[in-house]
């Protein structure tokens, strides 16, 4: 693949490939975007030091609009069909929750999300299909800009399940319900298959042969965010207990999220605030919780509206079965591993999007004689 030369004008001014192809498809509701994501991450010091890596990402997202196609008020189809590939840099670096959004187990493409939308007015919505439980609870926009996956789902929650829950890079059959009591309040109800998989996937395509997930979360939207989520496990896994015989219990965890703004200028500049916060039953997984929070500043450089800064810190705790884990492994395990993320981002031109983000990881896995590790990577987003 050719390498993209910045400043080199890829396309016409202000145009993109697919626009002819958009405003074909207009007249009957059928809406194409389409994406590559391509990252460099380049490891400075701990155990992967010198060590570079590439990943990279496709998406096409096709949406329907069945009102304006068949007259079925406030209807909407959509599917998203995901491709990755590349290297898995983590396993050298060896952090617990990761340094890049993009990375994943097995490169593949497949339909990642398949189903429809119900509007009722202002009043709420119902989804049904293949669905990313990410993209309707424990989110928040303004910790979006970085690419450490803690910042997309807390890891307690990310961290459950034989296949994960129904997050990046495999959602499940669900059902999601949304209720806005208020213009500026809601509540959100979702069941998931436990079992994450989607078309392409290897393996058994039955979601709930595990049972599933459900969760709620309220939240008030009057200025920010703020919000409280529960999640819970309908089957039961099995429970360590350091002080006695093991047992088994339904998987749960609560959250809550605060995204608030903190400054705004006549000139755009806008500084937004964020704190995510989660706690889980500790006994089923790696992770008793997690706490993320920093900081999203708009035109961060003066004269470009779509530069953007964020700073994020993290820290997640680990369970009696971690640790326990790691003494018989023969390592001195930390209660928690914690990381700092800087980004700095800008669109080029009318398609092209240029981020660098540095990582700072002390005692990478939780492990005490883990030496630091400091990552930088650089990602090159191309809308058609």
């Amino acid at each position: 693949m050719a390498l993209l030369q910045i400043g080199t004008p890829v396309f016409a001014e202000g145009k993109k490939p697919l626009d002819s192809l958009r405003g074909a498809l207009e007249p009957s509701g059928l809406s194409i975007e389409a994406e590559y994501t391509g990252e460099m991450i380049t490891a400075h010091k701990g155990a992967a030091d010198g060590k570079s890596y590439y990943l990279d990402n496709v998406n096409v997202m096709l949406t329907w609009d069945l009102e304006k196609a068949f007259g079925l008020s406030g209807t909407t189809f959509y599917m998203n069909v995901l491709g990755n590939s590349g290297d898995r840099p983590n396993d050298a670096i060896g952090t617990l929750e990761g340094v890049s959004n993009l990375e994943v187990a097995d490169g593949r493409f497949k339909v990642y999300e398949f189903a429809f939308e119900k509007k009722f007015g202002d009043k709420g919505a119902v989804s049904f299909g293949y669905i990313d439980l990410n993209a309707h609870f424990y989110a928040t926009d303004a910790s979006g800009l970085l690419v450490g996956p803690p910042y997309g789902i807390g890891t307690e929650l990310a961290a459950t399940g034989s296949n994960g829950p129904a997050i990046f890079p495999s959602t499940a059959l669900a059902v999601v319900g949304t209720i806005n009591p208020t213009d500026e309040s809601y509540l959100r109800l979702g069941v998931f298959g436990a079992r994450a998989h989607n078309w392409g996937d290897p393996g058994s395509p039955n979601n709930f042969n595990e049972g599933a997930l459900t969760i709620a979360e309220a939240g008030l939207t009057s200025k920010g965010l703020l919000a409280v989520g529960a999640w819970r496990y309908t089957d039961k896994a099995p429970a360590y207990k350091s002080s006695g015989p093991a047992g088994s219990i339904h998987p749960w965890g609560i959250y809550g999220l605060v995204e608030q703004p903190l400054m705004e200028t006549d000139s755009g500049r806008a500084v937004t605030g964020f704190v995510r916060a989660g706690y889980s039953d500790g006994e089923t997984s790696d992770f008793q919780g997690s706490v993320t929070a920093g900081i999203l500043v708009d035109q961060i450089i003066s004269g470009r509206p779509n530069s953007q800064f964020s700073l994020g810190v993290r820290r997640a705790y680990v369970s009696d079965l971690f640790k326990d884990t790691a003494r018989l492994a023969g390592d001195d395990p930390l209660d928690a591993e914690s990381g700092v993320e800087v980004a700095l981002a800008d669109q080029l031109g009318s398609a092209v999007t240029l981020q660098g983000s540095l990582h700072y990881a002390p005692n990478p896995g939780g492990i005490r004689a883990a030496e630091d590790a400091v990552v930088s990577s650089v990602r090159l987003s191309v809308a058609f």
